[in-house]
């Protein structure tokens, strides 16, 4: 492993050492059937945005390094280790999902692909395909793919080999995305005598692929996934005629033409196919390329469709409810009582959205001061706040627009807030904002009263279903002050206060914990 001069582990290969804790709960047997399948999952996606991001910004610095550059860590070095790391990861990897696909059969679920399907399976999935695949379909022929940044990041694409058996001289190639999404990467087909069956999305296409080229003439078909990991790292325009909504809109999009990172096809794929598409997807870098099996975008498993075997899944946990905040109770009167303490997920984060809810109906209050790291797609929370905007709050909310693939989520809120009057802040260059916070100022015997929210976890109803994290709600004012003054800070960006209860990274944690 290679690792600085004072012995810290390099942090690209300690993260892919994280990683592979995902993959030992995967590769658990102690771990329910179905869960051990969304592990599976998760280590892919984290895998996946490993190489968008961590992978990408050492290929730039290879670049940099061979104009000899002073550079402390050898990146040509670290990408080494991380292809060797890599490697032996996907070695377990693949065998734990043929373990578990092994284990899934003797619970009598079979995942099954085109070629294993009974004569009322394959008119099954034929219907399907016609009535909701087939329009999604766009083949491109190879021939005439011009533009190298055609195949999209994150999507998965078949690379059709077409050919006709009457005339051995008549053959040509075809690139057919496979959209999941919009529909699901997996078929539910008819249970047969208690046998559950499910076929990928992928299997599917391949199952009616003479439904769309048979007309051409062609009667044989070959079909091999590959997938294209592109570089995600933004590159950020500094035009000071511009708001920083606007250049991060930009760079987004641009994400999606980003150089190749890594280049993943299913090793059966015949050579010269597989050179013809290197050569019009400008691949040379064969660093950058790596044969694998016949399916690739494992991270759509973490969505695998629910099956009614409780016995192979996690206990449900209910959240516990808080025994300070019972329902129909406000919850300012309770803070203003004494301090409350959250936990998710062992108890809800519905408390927060009631508190928002309530403070934009509550006559007494006067403003609302947020930051976002990461919403729900479907977002309570921002709906509380933009209905307590229309009820004439003075609405403030810091929206992190640099937050790693929630870009566009957090652009579109942005937007949206925008729309009903809450005042958005700019992100902070050269900073990053991760605290996550409430303020709400309500006047109480003609004084202004703080009620405040500290979080180690995002403002996220789907994820505080899921991550575990500590949310603090209190009306102690010498804490809603310090939240009061990171507002300022947000908002005047110039002198930096001095905090008397928090620790506010990066101006005063280090004399808090070191001296």
């Amino acid at each position: 492993m290679v690792k600085l001069k004072n012995n810290i582990t390099n942090r690209e290969l300690s993260w892919l050492e994280f990683n592979a804790r995902v993959l030992q709960e995967a590769s658990d047997p102690a771990t329910p059937l179905l869960e051990r399948l969304k592990f599976l999952g998760i280590f892919s996606n984290n895998r996946d945005e490993f190489f968008r991001v961590r992978v990408a910004t050492l290929n730039r610095m290879k670049n940099i390094e061979a104009l000899d550059v002073n550079i402390k860590e050898s990146p040509a070095e670290i990408l080494a280790q991380i292809r060797e790391t890599v490697t032996r990861q996907e070695k377990i990897f693949n065998e734990t999902y043929q373990e578990i696909v092994e284990a899934l059969a003797g619970e009598n679920i079979f995942i099954i692909n085109e070629q294993q399907l009974t004569e009322s399976q394959s008119e099954f999935v034929s219907a399907y395909f016609d009535n909701h695949v087939r329009a999604l379909l766009f083949p491109i022929i190879l021939d005439n793919l011009d533009d190298p940044t055609s195949l999209r990041d994150k999507s998965i694409y078949l690379a059709v080999e077409l050919r006709s058996s009457t005339n051995s001289s008549k053959h040509e190639y075809a690139i057919v995305e496979v959209p999941a999404p919009p529909l699901s990467r997996f078929l539910i087909l008819p249970e047969e005598e208690g046998r559950i069956y499910i076929m990928l999305l992928d299997d599917v296409i391949r199952h009616g692929l003479h439904h769309i080229f048979s007309i051409f003439g062609y009667d044989t078909f070959n079909a091999y996934t590959i997938k294209i990991t592109r570089d995600a790292e933004l590159d950020i325009d500094n035009d000071v005629h511009k708001s920083f909504l606007e250049i991060m809109s930009e760079s987004v999009k641009q994400r999606e033409w980003g150089s190749p990172v890594r280049f993943v096809f299913d090793e059966t794929i015949p050579p010269e196919f597989l050179r013809k598409i290197r050569q019009k997807l400008q691949l040379s870098d064969d660093d950058k390329q790596r044969g694998g099996g016949r399916y690739h975008n494992f991270k759509d498993f973490m969505n695998f469709p629910p099956l009614k075997k409780p016995h192979l899944y996690y206990p449900a946990m209910p959240p516990l409810p808080h025994p300070d905040l019972p329902s129909n109770t406000s919850i300012f009167g309770v803070i203003r009582r004494k301090d409350v303490m959250l936990h998710y997920p062992y108890q809800s984060f519905q408390y927060i959205v009631d508190l928002l809810r309530e403070a934009s109906i509550d006559p007494d209050v006067r403003s609302i001061k947020m930051t976002f790291y990461r919403a729900a797609s479907q977002s309570n929370v921002m709906n509380a706040l933009m209905n307590a905007a229309r009820n004439g709050k003075a609405v403030t909310v810091f929206l992190e627009l640099q937050a790693r693939f929630d870009e566009e989520a957090n652009i579109y809120w942005a937007e949206q807030l925008q729309k009903t009057g809450v005042k958005i802040l700019p992100t902070i260059p050269g900073l990053k904002v991760h605290s996550k916070l409430v303020l709400i100022r309500r006047k109480e015997d003609q004084k202004n009263v703080y009620y405040a929210n500290i979080s180690t976890g995002n403002f996220n109803e789907s994820t505080a279903r899921v991550y575990a994290d500590e949310s603090l709600l209190t009306a102690n004012q010498d804490i809603a002050t310090d939240v009061y003054k990171v507002f300022q800070l947000f908002e005047a960006r110039y002198a930096i206060p001095k905090f008397k209860a928090l620790v506010v990274s990066p101006f005063n944690n280090r004399d808090f914990f070191i001296g």
